[in-house]
């Protein structure tokens, strides 16, 4: 662990050298600080890596600070210094700039007017958790709840110097749905476009280097004589433009240093340049004036005579070109406007906040401004919006929070208890090691308080339906993708709401893998075995479903033995190593050794498929599986490429799913999908190759029922000794 957090300082101090941008000097600048924070945590011992509370002295409801692979760097994410709105508020109520004299006049009962007002209005934006904390209290107070609303206030007291309590104002109401940015995400991330060299490098040829270069040869071209012998007609004037172009060269060229195609000796425009210099020299000579002839021969015949309409025309067309924004103008200019508009949140329609932008091409931006589109889910994922799992992911915490709100009877705790989970959805999971749970939302005591004494009902029903949902879109619009972990979180969430038991399990990190399995992975293969124990996903795998419906599934204390790993289900962690053909009994950090057990333990758990099929998922499986397939097809293109190892994971994930739906589709449909000959179609020969063996390997157990030789895997290494 020490070592990732001090290569991860090394590759931050490296940008931070070569940074050029002030913006992104910033950026990599407070990388380095980061990660300082981070090895200065671990070696005080401040920092616990693997807890689920990273940061001694931070209590579980504070947000930490948390860098990338979930390093805490011991600084909450809601301190910092003063905002600038914070900074107006304290001018406006009359109390020195600073966040505890901000906390006590919160307190205050003009400071609780104002948070009562934000509770009703729904005008507030909260970033983080902590952000509602006071908004809680003001709700609590309200509703004749003093001691638990003193309750909370005692737990914020102790960091009122330095978090932020309150939230932020908003101009706007939010609009029904779901979104997958804000628009100052939005705009941030325009903003982040930057220039790409290659192409200002033409610009800068199109907009400087042509037309001087039309100067130079149409200098050169009033040297003729009257049987057109270029260089004949050498006036003083003449010698003095000469040198006037030559200083307008030098210029041009300590200023203009994107490109160096002009400096070349090969280039005609350096050859008029030498030509140029000589003769201002008076050293020009039969050789030097021959190189000049030759160089505008060959310049005219390509684009015409100096004033020549052919070349007028051409210059006149690289002009045009060159003065079209480039796409990291046309982003700051949207960014702008996004920003001028005054809006928190995310609209229904943002390309309407970027009319106006006159003469721009937007469509380098519409993509990501169509991210701060506000719409039902079913519309962002049909209009494309939505482009992955991952996204998709990134807005589960949000349909989550419809279903907490929709347990309040009074609508604004409703609408603080959903907009206080959604923000504590931007909490950046921590690293974790020996199966520890991360913290879950109701380790704020505000949000707790605010449940025990709002919540009147719970419609399970709704998180059920939500959650089936849920999961439906993310099988029917991704196939063949593995489900993201924070989308598997928010599955169990709303399973949780719905007091349902449905084992889910995290993709694990080969890179840390310990060794061992929580007894979750054993839950879930167990259930898989209820679903696909005697069908063709199991034959295809060699899995002996009844063996591990014996296992007991009682969590066992860890081992800590040396020689073995810490393992609360030791027959299912046998089981994996033996299928991973891991003779070892003592663990090491070997990735590929953990890849091979991770895969396995996913082949038997059917990685949450089964899972959520019994919970209530329903698709066309035989469609399914052919799209499945075609996802398998595309990473088995891709598998000779610089990531050939990653598109192999992802084509082996891919067909697993396709195994697992024709298993539950007929014994016609899966034969009619295994002799299918257009499965193969348009694919390159060795593509289509090792796309036949996959088939072939299916039809081997549809046909005797045992697997194939050679099942395919995702994680291929020599068999560990």
């Amino acid at each position: 662990m020490l070592g990732y957090a001090w290569g991860q300082l090394r590759k931050a101090t490296s940008a931070a050298e070569a940074a050029s941008d002030p913006d992104e000097q910033a950026r990599v600048t407070k990388r380095v600080t980061s990660w300082s924070r981070v090895l200065v945590g671990m070696a005080t011992g401040r920092i616990k890596v693997g807890s689920a509370t990273p940061v001694r002295g931070f209590p579980a409801w504070l947000t930490p600070e948390i860098v990338r692979g979930g390093f805490a760097t011991g600084a909450a994410a809601a301190g910092g210094p003063l905002e600038p709105d914070e900074i107006t508020l304290a001018a406006h109520v009359g109390v020195p700039p600073a966040r505890a004299h901000l906390f006590d006049w919160f307190l205050t009962d003009d400071g609780l007017q104002k948070l009562d007002a934000w509770v009703e209005s729904g005008l507030y934006r909260l970033e983080l958790p902590e952000h509602g904390a006071l908004l809680s209290v003001a709700w609590l107070l309200g509703h004749g709840r003093a001691e638990v609303a003193n309750e909370v206030v005692r737990a914020l007291r102790p960091w009122a110097k330095t978090v932020r309590f309150w939230p932020y104002e908003a101009l706007e109401p939010e609009a029904p749905g779901v979104h997958v940015a804000t628009l100052p995400v939005v705009a941030a991330r325009l903003e982040r476009k930057r220039p790409q060299r290659h192409v200002e490098a033409e610009r800068e040829v199109l907009s400087v280097w042509n037309p001087f270069t039309d100067k130079v040869l149409s200098h050169w071209w009033a040297t003729r004589s009257a049987n057109g012998l270029l260089g004949s007609v050498l006036t003083p004037d003449w010698i003095e433009g000469a040198k006037g172009l030559l200083a307008e060269y030098r210029h041009l060229a300590a200023e203009h240093t994107l490109t160096k195609r002009h400096a070349s000796p090969k280039e005609n425009l350096q050859i008029l340049i030498t030509g140029l210099h000589a003769c201002a020299a008076g050293e020009a000579d039969s050789r030097t004036l021959g190189r000049v002839r030759g160089a505008v021969a060959s310049m005219v015949a390509k684009r015409g005579e100096p004033g020549s309409p052919g070349l007028a025309e051409l210059r006149a067309a690289q002009a045009r070109i060159a003065a079209t924004p480039s796409h990291s103008t046309v982003a700051h200019d949207a960014a702008a406007r996004l920003r001028a508009s005054g809006q928190t949140g995310a609209v229904t329609d943002p390309l309407a906040l970027l009319h106006g932008a006159a003469g721009h091409d937007l469509r380098s931006v519409r993509s990501t401004t169509r991210q701060a589109t506000q719409a039902p889910l079913p519309v962002l994922l049909r209009e494309g919006i939505i482009r992955s799992a991952e996204m998709l992911a990134e807005l589960a915490p949000q349909l989550t929070a419809e279903t907490v709100a929709s347990r309040y009877t009074d609508v604004p705790a409703g609408l603080l208890a959903k907009r206080l989970y959604r923000a504590f959805a931007n909490r950046r999971s921590t690293l974790l090691l020996n199966h520890r749970a991360q913290v879950t939302v109701h380790v704020l005591p505000w949000f707790t308080l605010l449940e025990r004494v709002g919540v009147q009902e719970h419609q399970q029903d709704l998180a059920h339906a939500q959650a089936v949902d849920l999961a439906t879109l993310a099988l029917r619009h991704f196939p063949g993708t593995t489900i993201p972990n924070s989308l598997i979180r928010e599955l169990s969430r709303l399973f949780g709401l719905a007091s349902e038991d449905v084992p889910l399990t995290y993709e694990l990190a080969a890179d840390i893998f310990m060794g061992s399995f929580s007894p979750v992975f054993l839950r879930a293969a167990q259930r898989a075995a209820t679903m696909v124990g005697d069908t063709l996903y199991s034959r295809y795998y060699g899995i002996d479903y009844d063996e591990i419906l014996t296992m007991d599934t009682a969590q066992q204390k860890p081992s800590r033995s040396r020689a073995t790993p810490r393992t609360a289900v030791p027959n299912f962690d046998a089981l994996v190593r033996s299928r991973a053909r891991i003779n070892r009994t003592r663990w090491n950090q070997d990735v590929a050794t953990s890849g091979k057990a991770i895969e396995q333990a996913q082949l038997l758990t059917t990685h949450n498929l089964a899972a959520l099929v019994e919970a209530g998922v329903t698709l066309e499986w035989p469609t399914q599986a052919r799209q499945g397939w075609t996802t398998t097809k595309n990473h088995l293109a891709k598998m000779t490429g610089p990531h050939s190892l990653h598109h192999r994971k992802n084509a082996a994930y891919a067909w697993r799913q396709t195994l697992f739906y024709l298993a539950l589709s007929s014994p016609q449909e899966s034969a009619a999908f295994a002799n299918d000959e257009t499965l193969t179609h348009g694919l390159s020969s060795q593509v289509k190759l090792q796309a036949e063996a996959l088939l072939s390997g299916l039809r081997v157990v549809i046909k005797t029922g045992a697997p194939p030789e050679h099942p395919f895997l995702g994680w291929v290494a020599r068999p560990d000794r």
